[in-house]
């Protein structure tokens, strides 16, 4: 049984982002799917939140839509949520409103960078217009950073506090109440 949800999981992680549709778990194996992912994602919080020494997050530096370079370790005033997305992950797309929502909850705060993995800039734009969205976005066109913070499911999102370091993350589509359990760590 193990072997089938790893399988599962496999096959779920692979292309849960692939296809242009949503659809909601509606089997036993789709809910165990799920279940694990969510422990996976505890476990993560947990080595985080109970490790002595904080895990610092990968340096980077990448060109914003607005042609801006931002450099991680130069953001010390603000919390940061790195969220690595493409426009043709469905989970991705369907959390961005959340997104834009939650970095205007919080502007004084927090910096969301929504960094965007291997797509050209010209694309994302598009898309960016099309959706009315206007947090900051990252260009990874060469996935190098996604590679340097070992990133293989869509979206993943990282939460990085003033010190640069990581408390929380969570892989996976977040809701808007996930998403504030993450700011939560923050505090």
């Amino acid at each position: 049984m193990k072997k089938i949800l790893i399988i599962i999981l496999s096959i779920v992680l692979i292309t849960g982002c692939t296809n242009n549709s949503y659809l909601a778990p509606q089997d036993e194996a789709q809910d165990s799917v799920n279940d694990e992912q969510e422990t996976e994602n505890e476990e993560i919080n947990n080595e985080a939140q109970n490790s002595n020494e904080p895990l610092m997050a990968p340096d980077f530096e990448l060109e914003a839509l607005d042609g801006s370079v931002i450099k991680l370790s130069e953001i010390r005033d603000k919390n940061v949520l790195i969220n690595f997305w493409y426009t043709g992950c469905t989970f991705c797309v369907i959390e961005m409103p959340d997104l834009q929502k939650l970095q205007e909850a919080y502007p004084d705060d927090l910096l969301l960078l929504a960094i965007n993995v291997g797509e050209s800039k010209e694309v994302i734009e598009d898309f960016m217009n099309e959706n009315k969205l206007n947090f900051t976005v990252l260009l990874d066109e060469d996935m190098q950073v996604a590679y340097d913070y070992g990133i293989r499911s869509f979206p993943t999102t990282i939460a990085v506090n003033k010190n640069g370091e990581i408390v929380s993350g969570f892989i996976g589509m977040l809701t808007y109440e996930q998403m504030e359990k993450l700011y939560s760590f923050f505090e």
